[in-house]
């Protein structure tokens, strides 16, 4: 009996709801309850089981992900809120605005008692009857449009994310944010009331690609699968940031790949010392003895580490987040390989001459969507 209730709790705790569960609360959030306790038993019955630590039969290795059926969900279909605070009708001017915000106020409320339901669910014990459970979130996702408020930080997205209780991770990975600074006013944003982990099966960034590597034996056929609006997420229920993605995700800016900065070619068109051609240099060269250290200007992932090249000789390329990538070449020695992730400082090579290189030097380059840019202009400590 024991394990009876343990399994359905198991079910119930990671619950979906279907689609028609999302109109239904919809429909509670605008005034109409009837049928709401005869709904609730089919939402209970509908329900689909979500990770388990103890099942990991099948890993996910990034190339052929687990098959299961995903649960769709649409922006459109989701309960939006207006308005992350409660406003008095009282300073409505007209009916019509103090209906509007009567509603926003509902819907906010609805968000918090959600929330709180989540929280009280997660903490019953293991051997607590189901069918005793009756405060249940009425949605598990709603939406929201970032505004610009300086005065309350709700623009940005640590204020956000406290504004609505929810962890950096969950808020993050939903939305598919690599970094604080790319929310911004404008940006529809989606709240999950399960807090955990959002894996896309198509990672981008380097976050994503990071957490797939992390994540990858704890994904198996068993793990629930979200379509949000053709984006499909694999959902780790409780998981949070690791310190390690922490570091990528609070990671600012670019620091020096040197411990001293001398440059003895900038960035653009120049006569190619080895060619003594007109050409466009995509990177700046920094002079450093051989077996100078070298650093990862910006946490990343190692993509390429090419020991033979006939222009960069022995090279690194890290993907960062943005779909930015910055190149090491003409190194003496690689001390990191592909797929390997790198903290902001960590040293991956030494200073060489390698490849098509006139002198001991670092060639640096900084390539954004496979554009080459100005490392100089990125790089916190020029």
């Amino acid at each position: 009996m024991k394990f009876f209730f343990h399994f359905w709790r198991k079910i119930f705790l990671s619950a979906a709801l279907p689609p028609f569960a999302h109109a239904h609360c919809l429909q509670q959030l605008r005034g109409y309850t009837a049928g709401r306790y005869f709904l609730f038993p089919l939402i209970f019955l509908t329900v689909f089981p979500l990770f388990s630590q103890d099942s990991s039969e099948l890993p996910f290795t990034g190339e052929e992900p687990p098959s299961a059926e995903a649960l769709f969900i649409t922006r459109e279909s989701l309960p939006r809120i207006g308005n992350p605070k409660f406003v008095s009708p009282r300073t409505a001017k007209s009916d019509e605005e103090r209906e509007i915000i009567s509603r926003e106020n509902g819907i906010w409320q609805q968000y918090q008692k959600d929330m709180e339901s989540y929280r009280k669910i997660k903490n019953l014990p293991s051997n607590f009857p189901p069918e005793k459970i009756r405060d249940k979130p009425a949605s598990l996702f709603y939406t929201y449009k970032v505004v610009s408020d300086k005065e309350k930080y709700l623009d940005t997205f640590h204020g956000l994310y406290a504004r609505f209780q929810t962890g950096q991770g969950s808020l993050a990975t939903i939305n598919r944010i690599s970094s604080p600074e790319d929310l911004h006013a404008g940006m529809e944003l989606i709240l999950p009331v399960p807090q955990g982990l959002f894996i896309p099966k198509k990672a981008e960034s380097a976050l994503e690609i990071l957490l797939q590597k992390e994540y990858a034996p704890f994904i198996t056929e068993k793990t629930t699968v979200y379509d949000i609006d053709g984006q499909e997420f694999y959902f780790l229920p409780d998981r949070t940031f690791s310190p390690t993605q922490i570091a990528f995700f609070h990671d600012k800016g670019m620091q020096l790949p040197l411990s001293k900065k001398i440059i003895t070619s900038e960035f653009g068109y120049r006569t190619s010392p080895v060619s003594g051609t007109w050409k466009f240099h995509a990177g700046i060269d920094l002079a450093a003895p051989i077996g100078s250290e070298v650093y990862a200007c910006k946490s990343g992932i190692v993509i390429t580490a090419e020991q033979n090249h006939p222009l960069y000789g022995k090279y690194i390329d890290i993907k960062h987040n943005g779909n930015t990538v910055s190149r090491y070449a003409h190194l003496s020695k690689i001390l990191v390989s592909p797929g390997q992730t790198v903290t902001s400082g960590e040293v991956i090579g030494l200073v060489g001459t390698t490849g098509a290189s006139t002198g001991p030097h670092l060639h640096f380059e900084v390539r954004e969507n496979g554009t080459p840019t100005d490392p100089a202009k990125q790089i916190r400590k020029f």
